[in-house]
């Protein structure tokens, strides 16, 4: 019995040799930054560059910049859409990531992507060391469309302007994306906890500012 036919009943992945192993999430991001020689970097080719992979390091990439404190105007912005698209097609089945054109034309500075990269790279490697195939059955086809509706109910909380509510479930979709890459079922449901965590603090904000709004407005009437 070789390696391709040893499985867990656990249900973890056997571990691959070193040459039959994918490329780090971390090696793909540091490889694109240093290599892409336009000032802009479109969303296009970053689907392009990162697309191979699949859904998880598109979903990684779209939620870091919400991650590191580094101000770059519009970018999450431009970010939040993809990340609602990538997860309503997660959910729906799709193999491969799908933009339209308009929106592959949407671009962001190439030295401000990289800036937020390069600053988030050690914490990556660290956590890439944690993660490994285990607990699979959690990312089967039917456990992945059920990973990918959170991601979407997570990804449209993220888009909304909810004050102080979008590390959270940032946060939460990163995690999973890279659990979806490494196939590490354990690491989604850390993801997913953390997603339950961000949802009650939006609720929190959104009570809390509705009932400031309502106050505000009784004694506007006073």
């Amino acid at each position: 019995m070789n390696w391709q036919e040893r499985a867990s009943p656990t249900g973890n992945a056997p571990d691959l040799p070193p040459q039959h192993r994918p490329r780090r999430t971390s090696h793909l991001l540091r490889d694109f930054v240093t290599s892409h020689p336009e000032p802009r970097i479109s969303l296009g080719a970053l689907r392009d560059a990162l697309g191979d992979r699949g859904f998880g390091v598109l979903l990684f990439i779209f939620a870091l910049p919400n991650l590191v404190p580094v101000n770059i105007p519009l970018l999450s912005a431009v970010l939040g859409l993809p990340l609602v698209l990538l997860a309503a097609q997660l959910t729906y089945g799709r193999h491969k990531p799908w933009f339209p054109d308009w929106l592959t034309r949407q671009s962001f500075s190439r030295d401000g992507f990289a800036n937020v990269v390069l600053r988030s790279l050690p914490y990556l490697e660290r956590a890439e060391r944690l993660l490994r195939p285990r607990l699979t059955f959690l990312l089967s086809w039917t456990g992945e469309r059920l990973v990918g509706l959170a991601i979407l109910i997570l990804a449209l909380v993220l888009f909304l302007p909810i004050p102080f509510a979008n590390w959270l479930p940032a946060c939460a979709i990163a995690i999973i994306g890279l659990a979806i890459v490494e196939k590490d079922g354990l690491a989604v449901l850390v993801g997913l906890a953390v997603g339950v965590a961000s949802l009650v603090a939006a609720a929190v904000v959104v009570i809390g500012l509705v009932k400031a709004f309502l106050l505000i407005f009784s004694g506007m009437l006073n």
